[in-house]
């Protein structure tokens, strides 16, 4: 290897800086401080001296790597120098990056460049846009990202303000993985309506990263619904009772919810987030004080209805799927025929990850789609039409990974639904054939995780099927994985 490959920044005559990219460099970018000078803390007894700092690299590497500097450079073609002011906070750590990246490959970048600051990671992204490197060419620096990700989850842990900065960069880095995670994360992990943060001074970005507020906002409060819906089957119950002791007991069940401060939901949820509202639920306790009820009702085991509704709220949502949010894209549709669309958009066999690099559920698949509504209405209506015409109606509930099944025994044993074809692992064209053909033998319908499809379509008015079993011990007692 050249060692001039990864040179150390050069002091020059006049105090510049000069940063040799590649040795038989033809261009130089050179930085120059920002206009307005930095304020400097009063302890700082010698203020620092911005100085200006030049990039030795290739013309027609930029030429090919970025239409700015095309333009730029097919303007004035004996160019030999251009300047930009440095914008601080950054900006030349990321413009070097990109300009190592872009030459050399990202596993030339020297140690001084690793990340280190989340910051960091918005301030590339920013400069990329500025000098027209991404989002083409955004995967030259997606090493170099990935390993950001790796030290900040590692450094500390996954945390809201973690999760708030990393989940947009990780849609534009492509990071399928960490996108799920991350989003995931922020449904149950935090409170609000803004699920970013943007600790650069490219505020511009704030805009393309608000777009998942709207799907995070709307998946949270799917969790919430569940949980809602769940905690008060027990109380529904009671309600249709005739014994005396129903009023007492149903009193007493709220009470104990309240004395965790779980209830009502829509309270907790303004005080709370989610996982913690499930964690307080795990310590649920309560035994109805009647000793003998006419109905049975307050003989009902409210522990484990309360267990179930945990484990629903839990499986509820996986996080959104960057290969979900990009198949369904508005674009698409003008480039190809709407039965395409709706082919390529569809579930198979009752799977909705089919041709996604990470498994998930159907919530995932409908809080990830960015095209229109009336299309993700049309995919849904024919996916409820498929279901009947095989005779699958909404009855009991069943698990997001298959319904129970009854042995030799006749005892209940949890039958899970193979995994769809791509979970939690990356997968190509040759893994998504044989997934299929695996699939061939399960029903149509084994994957499909929740019977309850009123909540994938609070907009549409026009959905009036919100119907739910009588069954109180298939309701109940349902295995949900």
């Amino acid at each position: 290897m050249d060692v001039s490959t990864c040179a150390p920044a050069t002091p020059v005559a006049g105090g510049s800086l000069q940063i040799t990219v590649v040795a038989d460099s033809d261009f130089v970018i050179q930085l120059t401080p920002a206009a307005t000078p930095l304020t400097e803390k009063t302890t700082n007894a010698t203020p620092k001296r911005a100085r200006v700092v030049q990039f030795r690299v290739l013309r027609d590497v930029l030429v090919k790597s970025s239409a700015f500097f095309q333009t730029i450079l097919a303007s004035r073609p004996n160019l030999a120098n251009v300047t930009f002011e440095n914008k601080g906070n950054g900006f030349g750590y990321a413009l070097e990056i990109w300009l190592r990246a872009l030459h050399n490959g990202a596993h030339m970048l020297p140690n001084n460049l690793k990340a280190t600051h989340i910051e960091r990671a918005w301030v590339a992204i920013g400069v990329g846009e500025q000098f027209g490197f991404a989002p083409h060419h955004i995967d030259k620096i997606k090493p170099w990202f990935l390993e950001c990700y790796q030290i900040a989850l590692s450094n500390g842990g996954l945390t809201p303000f973690v999760a708030c900065c990393l989940a947009f960069p990780c849609s534009v880095f492509d990071h399928a993985e960490g996108f799920m995670k991350l989003t995931k994360y922020l449904a149950y992990h935090t409170n609000g309506s803004i699920f970013t943060h943007n600790p650069s001074s490219f505020h511009a970005l704030n805009q393309d990263a608000r777009i998942l507020d709207g799907p995070l906002t709307t998946a949270r409060a799917h969790i919430q619904s569940i949980l809602d819906k769940e905690l008060n089957f027990a109380l529904d119950k009671l309600h249709q009772a005739t014994c005396s002791c129903r009023k007492e007991t149903a009193f007493d069940y709220e009470d104990t919810l309240r004395a965790l401060d779980c209830w009502p939901i829509d309270r907790a949820v303004q005080k709370y987030p989610l996982a913690e509202i499930i964690d307080e639920l795990d310590k649920f306790e309560f035994t109805p004080k009647a000793s003998k009820c006419d109905s049975g009702a307050c003989a009902h085991d409210f522990k484990n209805s309360v267990n179930i509704a945990i484990r629903k709220a839990k499986f509820a949502f996986d996080g959104l799927c960057l290969d979900c949010m990009e198949r369904s894209g508005i674009d698409h549709v003008d480039s190809q025929t709407r039965q395409a669309f709706l082919e390529k958009n569809s579930p198979f066999k009752g799977c909705w990850d089919i041709d996604c690099r990470y498994g998930h559920g159907r919530a995932s698949w409908y809080y990830s789609w960015m095209g229109p509504s009336s299309v993700r209405r049309d995919i849904l209506n024919q996916y409820r039409e498929e279901k009947k015409a095989l005779g699958i109606t909404k009855g009991g509930r069943r698990s997001r990974r298959g319904a129970r099944a009854k042995d030799n025994a006749g005892q209940s044993t949890a039958r899970l639904a193979p995994m769809s074809t791509k979970t939690q692992s990356p997968g190509g064209a040759a893994n998504k054939v044989i997934g299929k053909e695996n699939n061939n033998h399960d029903h149509k319908y084994d994957h499909d995780a929740d019977d309850d499809d009123e909540f994938f379509d609070a907009e549409d008015a026009s959905l009036e099927d919100h119907a739910v079993t009588d069954d109180a011990d298939v309701l109940d007692h349902d295995a949900v994985n």
